[in-house]
């Protein structure tokens, strides 16, 4: 009797246990495959630079720049020569596809958990056959480290396969493109980019500066936001909007009280935000007025007025602003505000 409950549990434990296993493992394999290939699918075809992204102009195609950005948000850069339309639709199609990612991450996020007490029950089984008096054969030891090490790979692998928050101007610009969409030229579209990359990189440093202790301050200028669309009125509308960043590097200094060597990280100096308006106005409809509808340290919205030029038939607004983020009813008034020097020509 005992010789037949023995081979029952050995039974069970060298066919069924082992194949409901390998049918679990294989599932969480598979579907954390599947996640981390539902992220990839949302970089590929991703230009690496704004030369590259010309490449893939008839759309809205993002590209991480890992480590540029806050790690709060997943950086993205936006190469886009397309309708309104289009264009949001690409952005609606992008952030579904990161919340499906995501979705997916999450309902299969238990899956090292199932393989770590797989394995463990696999190490038990190693012990039950060393009780029963067989000897034991390590296989089932094996095994549950095996388990373990795929239950590691997959917990990392599900960990990078999350798709972060995009940043704010992400959205405000979607809420500049649908505010704007009606007011273009029918058959035309927007030509830009949209750079949420981050603007600490090295490629964005403007300048770079030393005081009077040899530190050295670095000065980077950040176009997030650049586009040129005609107008349905017949005018040619350029926004470009820069962040500028000032921070000082890190360095090796001497410590006060303590005379040794330390290492300073770097330290952030300041930010604002810089908005550039140009309307090339149509002549033939229109005339610049000079009245007092804009002005200089006018107070739109988040921006300050620093700059007002009409010559040429070419209105040109420069603002500026403290936040690190402008909203988009802010960038929308400054352009409001600049399309009310042009007065309509009478019949």
């Amino acid at each position: 009797m005992e010789d037949w409950f023995g081979y029952v549990i050995l039974g069970f434990v060298f066919c069924v246990m082992p194949l409901f296993i390998l049918i679990g493992a294989a599932m969480v394999i598979r579907n954390a495959t599947k996640t981390a290939q539902g992220k990839s699918a949302l970089a590929a075809a991703r230009p690496t630079g704004p030369k590259a992204g010309a490449a893939a102009s008839k759309g809205a195609s993002p590209v991480h720049a890992a480590g540029s950005a806050p790690s709060d948000y997943t950086p993205l850069y936006l190469n886009f020569s397309n309708k309104p339309r289009a264009i949001l639709d690409n952005m609606s199609m992008l952030m579904a596809q990161a919340g499906k990612v995501n979705a997916t991450r999450a309902s299969w996020v238990k899956g090292p958990r199932f393989l770590f007490w797989a394995g463990l029950g696999l190490m038990l089984v190693e012990g039950l056959i060393y009780l029963l008096g067989y000897t034991p054969s390590c296989a089932f030891v094996a095994g549950g480290i095996a388990l373990w090490v795929i239950g590691i790979v997959l917990s990392v692998k599900l960990k990078r396969a999350q798709v972060q928050a995009f940043p704010p101007a992400f959205g405000e610009f979607e809420k500049i493109i649908n505010t704007l969409r009606d007011d273009l030229r029918p058959g035309s579209g927007f030509l830009g980019n949209l750079d949420l990359t981050g603007a600490k990189q090295t490629a964005k440093v403007a300048r770079e500066a030393k005081d009077a202790r040899g530190r050295t301050t670095q000065y980077f200028r950040d176009q997030w936001l650049n586009f040129k669309a005609k107008m349905y009125d017949g005018n040619v509308l350029r926004v470009s909007g820069i962040q500028r960043v000032k921070e000082r590097k890190g360095y090796w200094g001497v410590g006060q009280i303590s005379g040794k060597s330390k290492w300073k990280p770097a330290k952030f100096k300041g930010a604002y935000q810089e908005l550039k308006v140009r309307i090339a106005v149509n002549s033939e409809m229109y005339t610049i007025a000079s009245n007092q509808e804009i002005k200089t340290n006018d107070q739109v919205g988040d921006y300050t007025i620093n700059a007002v030029d009409t010559s040429g038939d070419i209105v040109t607004v420069l603002a500026s602003s403290p936040r690190e983020t402008v909203s988009a009813e802010s960038v929308l008034g400054v352009l409001k505000s600049a399309y009310g020097l042009l007065q309509l020509k009478k019949a």
